[in-house]
């Protein structure tokens, strides 16, 4: 077990997971709050943080991906020692440090900050600690600036909430040793069999077992430090918006781009009521029980100017947005509040045609619409926020911030695909383009290594990559089912290759990552 003198009841017996948020890149925050019609500018050498940064994978690649400085924390001196590592790789500068928040706020050699971000940090952190991060904010997040939280929210906790008690009771009561996947496991089926034995709460909230089927599925480090801190701080939206106040922050915007196309999430009932509401925290506290909110992803800005219709228009005119995915193989359907929506093709195929074109090189929204003259303005507009929602499309940065970042992008991605040679805990890449990371999985990092060694075909990098797995005892996994001979493995890898050659390359040379 951790020491608990630094930890302060968060739960540090295991390391956190390995994945990457695209909401901490600035990049995608100020598309959100230009969707919203607020002016996000930043300085000619901005300065960006990152609070509570985990294993940094998400901090390092923005750290590298976008121009100015960063600095970020993470109490656990494991994940800062693993963030340094992947920032020392980049050469990207960036401070790291495994402060608590605390000692972070008692610094000296602190900037004034474009950004503050913490994903996923609120919530699993005492009332007091709390009030350390409004108190940095309001210190250190210059005026124009803005702040990302997400957090585990009211109303839609409120049915599962006392099964979360139940998983951190048992863990604190029996404990269950230093295996932390036994410790999860045993606290699922304490609450598992409590369910079974038919408790009276069940009849207030009977989907509760299947809630617990869905979380017993999850990955088990997540569950460790989702589940089974000390502290847990559900909140509702408007609690947040108190919160933070001290420190100057108005509420801005979700950081859900789908959220601005409210048709595909609300009933026009709901729309209706909504725009009856004058108050913009009531309306939106209001618009969390329309959806059963569950985790909010919310940015703040401390003096927020609006912009015209006239200037948000202009601004959106020249961003530029890149396709992330082979176009054809985009289903037509996405998955809001409301549940899934099928797009309309006539619209959304047009659009990802155009994306694609010209080997998927970035295009802006005034590009988009010459290119398709049978939509109206607002039409490609929507389909394009619909598409960034979807994480099948993204906005990009200036052309001249790539070219600033594109060394230390391709520093960084050599690394990661050198140690997708031994692990695949990592399936992200830094793109300039972008500012942020791209989902790529651990084959098609082997496929670029390979690329790198001078393989020059699908087959060679098949061979490559199958030589790096058969030397580690690995096999892969088909259809759920393990594929036990080399022929088998090969030929399955000769498939993902030839897929990887037409499908992804192309855009991740559009990216500019490893090209």
């Amino acid at each position: 077990m951790s020491s608990t003198v630094w930890n302060e009841g968060y739960f540090t017996d295991a390391t956190y997971t390995y994945g990457y948020y695209r909401e901490i890149n600035p990049v995608f925050q100020r598309f959100c709050l230009l969707l919203r019609g607020f002016a996000a500018q930043e300085s000619a050498t901005p300065q960006h943080c990152e609070l509570g940064f985990g294993q940094g994978v998400s901090f390092s690649i923005h750290a590298a991906a976008n121009p100015g400085h960063y600095v970020g924390t993470d109490f656990n001196p494991t994940h800062a020692a693993h963030a340094n590592q992947l920032v020392q790789a980049s050469g990207c500068g960036a401070r790291v440090w495994d402060d608590s928040f605390e000692q972070l706020l008692g610094r000296t050699d602190l900037p004034q900050f474009d950004s503050i971000s913490l994903h996923g940090i609120w919530t699993w952190i005492s009332l007091d600690n709390q009030k350390i991060v409004t108190e940095f904010a309001r210190r250190h997040l210059k005026p124009g600036g803005y702040l990302y939280v997400s957090y585990n929210c009211f109303p839609g906790w409120s049915p599962a909430y006392p099964l979360r008690q139940l998983f951190a009771l048992h863990d604190r009561y029996i404990p269950g040793g230093s295996d932390v996947t036994a410790r999860v496991d045993s606290a699922m089926k304490f609450s598992q069999d409590l369910l079974a034995a038919g408790p009276a709460y069940l009849k207030a909230v009977p989907s509760l077992p299947e809630r617990l089927q869905q979380i017993v599925k999850q990955n088990r480090h997540y569950l460790a430090h989702e589940y089974l801190n000390h502290e847990w701080n559900c909140m509702y939206f408007s609690d947040v918006v108190e919160a933070l106040g001290p420190a100057k922050l108005d509420y801005a915007c979700t950081a859900v781009p789908l959220d601005v196309v409210e048709s595909v999430n609300l009933t026009a009932e709901a729309r209706t009521f909504l725009a009856s509401i004058a108050h913009p925290i009531l309306r939106e506290q209001a618009r969390d029980y329309f959806i059963n909110q569950q985790f909010r992803k919310d940015l703040y800005m401390r003096g927020p100017i609006t912009l015209s219709p006239t200037q948000r228009r202009h601004q959106l005119l020249q961003t530029r947005f890149v396709l992330l995915k082979h176009a054809p193989d985009v289903p037509l359907k996405v998955n809001t509040a409301a549940g899934e929506a099928t797009l309309q093709e006539s619209v959304y195929r047009p659009v990802l045609d155009a994306l694609a074109s010209q080997q998927h090189a970035p295009k802006t929204l005034r590009d988009m619409i010459a290119a398709l003259n049978g939509l109206t303005e607002p039409q490609v507009l929507e389909a394009l926020i619909v598409l960034v929602g979807m994480g099948v499309a993204a906005p990009c940065q200036a052309d001249a911030a790539a070219r600033q970042v594109q060394k230390r992008c391709d520093q960084l991605n050599r690394h990661l695909i050198e140690r997708a040679q031994y692990s695949s805990d990592i399936d992200a890449l830094a793109s300039p383009v972008l500012g942020g990371g791209v989902a790529v999985g651990r084959f098609h990092q082997l496929f670029l290594l390979a690329r790198t060694l001078g393989r020059k075909t699908p087959p060679e990098w098949a061979q490559h990559a199958w030589q790096i797995i058969e030397s580690q005892g690995q096999r892969l996994l088909k259809d759920a089912k393990t594929l036990e001979t080399p022929e088998e493995n090969l030929a399955e890898l000769n498939q993902q290759a030839a897929d990887f050659a037409v499908k992804t390359l192309p855009v991740l040379k559009a990216l500019q990552v490893m090209v």
